[in-house]
């Protein structure tokens, strides 16, 4: 029974503090803007941009933004989504050469983000619960002189949950299961797959690149993010007054 309990007590513990180092490897990222201007020199984005904008069917002049210019408008869709949608049919991107000054994205466009706006909002609401949560538990800990999760037991919990994700992603596709969580997390009558020839915000983050990108990015952050908490833990407790 005793073991049991201690098993569950470390289970929570990972569990709390391993969501925690995530929506602050979110936060942190999104403050940098999930570093845009570096996957868009990096990965390909200023060719697709310069390939497929002219063939945009809504909009035109886009290929002939500056890097600038697109740092800037991604920032501003990561406030946006970030703030309740607030802004989204304002953001806008001008050639002044040409004389173009147009919103960036479309209706349908607009309906997607202010979806991912509205997901971010609920899922940002458990942020306190989970803060709370955790500093209850370690609180409990401290008191009754529980000692944290050993490396051993925490690196066999989560080898075993990223060993099973490694293999769903190697036999499903991380592609497939990208999409497979849009048509359960978002609404069936919105779109929210768009080709490059009809989107510019699909253009401009070369979707799905991109957040496979950003994604790894999170999940290494998270990794440090965790590793320091833990570590900050294990100081508190051992330095605790018995």
């Amino acid at each position: 029974m005793l073991k049991l309990a201690t098993i569950t007590r470390s289970m929570v513990y990972n569990l709390l503090t391993l969501c925690l180092s995530v929506f602050l490897a979110w936060h942190i990222l999104l403050a940098s803007n999930f570093f845009y201007g570096f996957w868009h020199d990096h990965i390909g984005i200023a060719e697709n941009i310069s390939q497929y904008g002219p063939e945009n069917i809504y909009r035109t002049g886009f290929a002939d933004t500056s890097r600038d210019q697109r740092i800037d408008l991604f920032a501003q869709i990561c406030h946006a989504i970030s703030h309740q949608g607030a802004g989204l049919a304002n953001i806008r991107y001008s050639v002044a050469e040409k004389g173009i000054e147009s919103p960036l994205l479309h209706q349908a466009e607009i309906t997607h983000l202010q979806d991912v706006a509205n997901l971010i909002t609920a899922l940002q609401q458990f942020e306190p619960i989970l803060f709370l949560l955790w500093l209850v538990l370690l609180g409990t800990m401290i008191a009754k002189s529980w000692a944290l999760p050993s490396y051993r037991q925490l690196l066999l919990v989560n080898a075993i949950w990223v060993g099973a994700v490694a293999v769903l992603i190697a036999a499903v596709g991380w592609v497939a299961i990208f999409y497979k969580l849009h048509t359960l997390v978002f609404p069936d009558n919105h779109q929210w797959f768009f080709y490059y020839h009809e989107s510019l915000m699909s253009t401009m983050m070369k979707a799905p690149d991109l957040f496979l990108y950003i994604g790894l990015t999170l999940s290494a952050l998270a990794t440090l993010l965790y590793i320091a908490l833990h570590l900050s833990c294990g100081a508190i407790v051992r330095q605790w007054p018995r």
